[in-house]
């Protein structure tokens, strides 16, 4: 479907603005082009010359409810309401606008739902293999990595080898908005990692996991779509439940921590969180577990 030219490079330069001055991450801008793209293909069937600078409150209203008629989860239109209230925030702001049309609308609540996860057990299945060969001490590295750390996939493509610190048991890796962090290593990971260093990891190669192409091996990290591949293929292989995702590994993570009796904040700064409420979604672990406390300790509960 076509849309006016007039809207695409509006969107470009917001784009572009995400990218080199707020520094997003190809994954982020990619879903911000993704909506902002849809937006003005709906305008464009609407009316051919109706441009995003000029449209008024109600054009946003009805492309709303349009997405609504197609049956789109709250939280993909959520996302979309962000998406283009960043838009009109960036043009009012830079004086393109004169009015932010979309400051009165809010984002809807999403009721936050935890992606599915892997019991202790399932994880042990998962991580007990056979070193048999090459290719399996990569592929089970990547899973203990995802396990042991809770790093997003985006994280661990991008791991280089100049920050990984055996001493001090660490990695520092570059999380959402480019902002480093640092995640911790147990001593299973690190033989885990030393073994896979010595099969996989040439002289001058910049990335602990190397593109799959051998010309860019030294240069470049391996895709995440080959990362969320082999993740998927393990996952099959301990459960039959379709949703499991490398992201169901992060979670995994958290939840297991706050199930052994980690502080909410501990986790959030091992996550990466920017804030509590992005971690609160797990205090139903913590709820759980207070519940059990209780029954089991308070004097009247006997």
């Amino acid at each position: 479907m076509k849309y006016n030219l007039d809207n695409e490079q509006q969107i470009n330069e917001f784009l572009n603005y995400l990218k080199q001055i707020r520094r997003y991450s190809d994954h982020t801008i990619r879903n911000y082009q993704i909506d902002l793209f849809q937006f003005i293909r709906y305008l464009y069937k609407c009316n051919p010359d109706l441009l995003i600078l000029e449209i008024d409150k109600d054009s946003v209203k009805e492309f709303l409810f349009s997405l609504h008629a197609k049956k789109l989860s709250d939280k993909s239109i959520a996302r979309k309401v962000a998406t283009l209230k960043s838009i009109f925030n960036y043009m009012s702001k830079n004086n393109i606008i004169d009015k932010n049309i979309l400051e009165s609308i809010r984002i809807p609540k999403v009721s936050k739902k935890l992606p599915h996860l892997l019991s202790e057990e399932e994880v042990q299945k998962l991580l007990s293999v056979e070193l048999s060969d090459n290719r399996i001490i990569m592929e089970i590295c990547i899973l203990e990595l995802f396990y042991a750390t809770g790093i997003r996939i985006s994280e661990l493509a991008r791991i280089k080898i100049q920050n990984i610190d055996f001493n001090d048991k660490t990695i520092k890796v570059l999380g959402k908005g480019n902002k480093e962090r640092i995640v911790i290593l147990n001593n299973s990971s690190i033989d885990l990692l030393k073994k896979y260093m010595a099969v996989f990891c040439d002289q001058n190669q910049a990335y602990l996991f190397a593109s799959l192409v051998k010309k860019n091996k030294l240069s470049d990290h391996i895709s995440e779509k080959a990362i969320y591949n082999i993740t998927k293929k393990h996952l099959k292989r301990i459960s039959n439940d379709e949703k499991l995702t490398p992201h169901s590994l992060r979670h995994s993570f958290a939840t297991h921590l706050l199930q052994s009796g980690a502080d909410l904040m501990s986790v959030k700064e091992l996550l990466g969180h920017d804030s509590l409420s992005s971690t609160q979604g797990y205090t139903h672990v913590q709820l759980k577990k207070m519940k059990k406390d209780y029954k089991k300790s308070h004097p009247l509960s006997k």
